[in-house]
């Protein structure tokens, strides 16, 4: 048995970014960058009444600390109010990190806020804007240039036309039809938070944010996934997800879930250090070896062995 937790003098950290090579036929990407925040939840989810004392005790600690934290961040002044926007909102969505993490971060903490019409125009600014990256990053594919709707993308001024980037997406296969129903309905919120539409003039716009932020929260979880199922992943050992060997080769797979990921082996481990963990692994492992398939890899005993078994 190889522990590489302590026996870190034949691990290597390794870090996202790095390309399969020649001798990496027994690895798989496993999606590390990610980003989530189930905070709202903690702050709904009642206790069963029989729990313990002592549990009981330390959620209602880790509750008070998620409240005493938001109103250090947004500040006393109805803080009641924040609060229940946060709650409200819901839990952030499972992402890998790219720089809709950020603005969607932006947007959220403008809703909690109470600048509800900026983080309207937010929410539909950055479907908007994954939209347009979506196209611009894979219509020059190989496997897409030649598809029938790749040809209403290709101009500067058809990327502001969100139904035939929709279109587009859909016949790529990046999106499902419920991404496209999604996707159309924030389009529709867009609409009416941009152009005049007598449905704003009260001057309140919370719910309809609230909504928006919502749809285009579930969207990202849709499209930008780490985890759970999807055509993309396969469960293997310690329970994670890992990238399927035939959808490496997807654009847009290459483009953008790789990019968060670590090459591992299945001996891998996370090592904590001062602000989360590291992920080291054997350099070795599988060296001179055949390849392995996916459902090799998954095979729980191979997580448990050690880099010289045969």
């Amino acid at each position: 048995m190889t522990d590489l937790t302590n026996d870190k003098a034949q691990a290597v950290k390794i870090e996202p970014g790095r390309k399969r090579g020649p001798n990496d036929g027994s690895r798989r990407f496993l999606p590390v960058n990610m980003t989530f925040d189930t905070r709202s939840h903690c702050l709904t989810v009642p206790l069963e009444e029989d729990c313990a004392p002592l549990i009981r005790a330390q959620w209602e600690e880790n509750q008070a600390k998620i409240r005493e934290s938001l109103i250090h961040d947004f500040g006393a002044n109805n803080y009641r109010h924040k609060v229940q926007n946060f709650i409200d909102l819901g839990n952030a969505p499972w992402s890998i990190i790219a720089l809709h993490s950020i603005y969607l971060e932006q947007i959220r903490d403008a809703f909690v806020a109470q600048c509800y019409y900026p983080a309207l125009l937010g929410a539909c600014g950055l479907g908007e804007r994954i939209l347009n990256q979506l196209v611009l990053t894979l219509r020059d594919e190989d496997k897409y240039k030649n598809c029938p709707a790749t040809k209403y993308v290709k101009s500067k001024e058809s990327i502001n036309k969100w139904d035939k980037c929709i279109d587009a997406l859909r016949e790529w296969g990046i999106f499902d039809d419920e991404t496209v129903r999604g996707y159309r309905a924030l389009m529709k919120m867009r609409n009416t938070a941009i152009h005049y539409q007598s449905e704003l003039d009260s001057g309140e716009a919370r719910e309809t944010a609230l909504t928006a932020i919502q749809q285009i929260s579930s969207l990202i979880e849709r499209i930008f996934q780490p985890i759970g199922e999807s055509p993309y992943y396969f469960r293997g050992p310690k329970g994670r997800y890992y990238v399927r060997l035939e959808s490496e080769s997807n654009p847009f797979v290459k483009h953008f879930i790789l990019p968060s990921c670590v090459l591992v082996s299945p001996v891998y481990r996370f090592i904590r250090n001062t602000s989360g963990f590291d992920v080291h692994d054997d350099p070795e492992y599988g060296i001179n070896r055949p390849p392995l398939t996916d459902e090799q890899f998954a095979d729980p005993s191979r997580a448990m062995e050690s880099r010289n078994s045969p």
